[in-house]
């Protein structure tokens, strides 16, 4: 048996066919392009259809596909009419459209009731708030609105039929009772919004349904192929990364880092909801989790290499190899704010400015390189301390994302957190995290421990050291100072 696994980002699409023993047997990614319109930037819909459609067909003329799982992005959502055609193509999450409607739905309930009903604060990003921008600017187009689609739910009501969608990606939504699992129609009344729009909550990794007959032969899949639900990219790569069990956690060390913090009982604070701090349904009703956020990590890495040092390597054959090869052993004398693209979790400040301190006549690239991996993990350390405030504790995590290649940069990071951390055979964890769903779910593995076993393979494992741990110490505690210090400069 044969498990598909799709993962639907905003401007690519990447596909991998898995054998029910963990063996690879197909890979691609396919790019695409955004959506422009009336001055505004769009997910194109459309072309993600086609795209899925191109990678099932590739991968079926591999191997017989036996069941497709989809991980995708939240928020943006597509508008259908009664006749399934697109009334308005998904905002990005970035659109600032929807930030009035946010405001009008904190002004409307207590924040305390929405953050421990729906797991959030209201705020632009989320669905609700950009579908009552659309009900309140183009009310002619929501009279018609028979359907609201997140992309996940999307591709498998174009695969299956049936509206379908999980809990953590329906968390996204910003109007779901995270702990009831269904959409919050008390909320929703408020504003005349039907619950019918939104697709039925059901749980991660159950079947959906059957791919319908006219698909399975025009894109060639097996007879009776099932559609797996899967869920939000961020709970896909979690699951991906064998990360199943409260305590524990995916560092995804991509452009953006975002850990994946697993836990019990979600917090009921609302301060933890203030600091952006989601409380997301994970794998069990029992279980849930959050995403600590830093917006400046494998960009800031970027930002040096090419715009600073325009990619120099000198007589290496890339900037990697000349840069990690020349960096310092100890700690830097150096300190730096990561808050190149502004502060995410705990400040949420998006005025915040980054800065580099200590910088001497002797003090050189490899130094600075150093510092800016330096300061990506003291951002983690701090959020990580955070939450152990309100009863989240990580004993451990997996890296994945391109900042997991670096030994130099998980081992500083390890020294500074005080985590062992974990690396994959592949960076994809999103696609092995459906094929684990798809494992369990057509019974090739009892549960999701022992799909963890045939699907997830580690590869390094990096340890605290104990040589610098006073030195990090010390930078720790001017750390912590530096934002409120350097926030009277700007």
């Amino acid at each position: 048996m044969n498990f598909l696994s799709l993962d639907v980002g905003t401007t690519c699409c990447k596909c991998q066919l898995f054998t029910e023993k963990g063996e690879i047997l197909f890979y691609r990614a396919q790019e695409y392009a955004l959506k422009k319109a009336n001055d505004s930037i769009y997910v194109d819909a459309d072309a993600i259809r086609r795209n899925v459609e191109e990678l099932i067909v590739s991968a079926a003329k591999i191997a017989a596909v036996n069941s497709i799982s989809v991980s995708s992005f939240g928020e943006a959502f597509v508008l259908l009419d009664e006749q399934d055609n697109i009334l308005f193509d998904p905002m990005l999450y970035t659109d600032p459209r929807g930030e009035k409607q946010a405001q009008v739905i904190r002004n409307a309930f207590d924040e305390t009731f929405l953050y421990q009903t729906t797991g959030v604060l209201p705020h632009a990003m989320y669905s609700v708030s950009k579908l009552l921008w659309i009900k309140e600017n183009h009310p002619n187009i929501y009279a018609k609105a028979n359907k609201l689609l997140l992309l996940g739910d999307y591709i498998g009501y174009l695969l299956t039929g049936n509206r379908v969608i999980d809990y953590s990606l329906a968390a996204r939504t910003g109007v779901f009772n995270i702990r009831k699992k269904c959409f919050a129609t008390d909320i929703l009344s408020v504003f005349g919004i039907d619950p019918a729009l939104f697709s039925k909550p059901r749980p991660t990794g159950c079947v959906v349904g059957t791919i319908t007959p006219t698909l399975i032969t025009q894109l060639g899949l097996a007879e009776n192929c099932k559609l797996v639900l899967g869920s939000h990219d961020q709970i896909c790569a979690t699951i991906g990364a064998g990360i199943l069990h409260k305590g524990e956690a995916a560092d995804g060390m991509g452009t953006v880092e975002c850990i994946t913090a697993v836990f019990e009982n979600p917090p009921e604070n609302l301060e933890f909801g203030k600091m952006g701090y989601p409380t997301v349904p994970f794998i069990s009703d029992n279980l849930y989790c959050t995403y600590i956020l830093n917006y400046s990590s494998g960009s800031l890495v970027n930002w040096w290499r090419k715009d600073v040092l325009h990619g120099y390597s000198g007589e290496k054959d890339n900037f990697f190899s000349y840069i990690e090869e020349s960096l310092p052993g100890a700690p830097t004398n150096l300190l730096c704010l990561p808050y190149f693209a502004g502060a995410a979790t705990p400040y949420q400040d998006s005025d915040a400015k980054g800065c580099l301190f200590g910088l001497t006549l002797q003090t050189t690239d490899a130094d600075i390189y150093r510092s800016l991996l330096e300061s990506t993990s003291l951002e983690m350390r701090l959020n990580l301390e955070t939450v152990k405030n309100f009863g989240i504790t990580i004993e451990n995590a997996v890296a994945t994302g391109g900042g997991a290649n670096s030994l130099a940069w998980l081992q500083i990071k390890s020294d500074i957190t005080g985590l062992t951390l974990r690396t994959l055979r592949s960076s994809e964890g999103g696609l092995c995290g459906v094929a684990m769903l798809q494992a369990v779910a057509m019974g090739t593995a009892k549960d999701l421990e022992e799909a963890k076993n045939i699907f997830v393979q580690y590869v390094n494992e990096v340890t605290p050291t104990t040589a610098w741990k006073r030195e990090y110490e010390k930078t720790y505690e001017k750390y912590k100072k530096l934002y409120k210090t350097m926030k009277e400069f700007y």
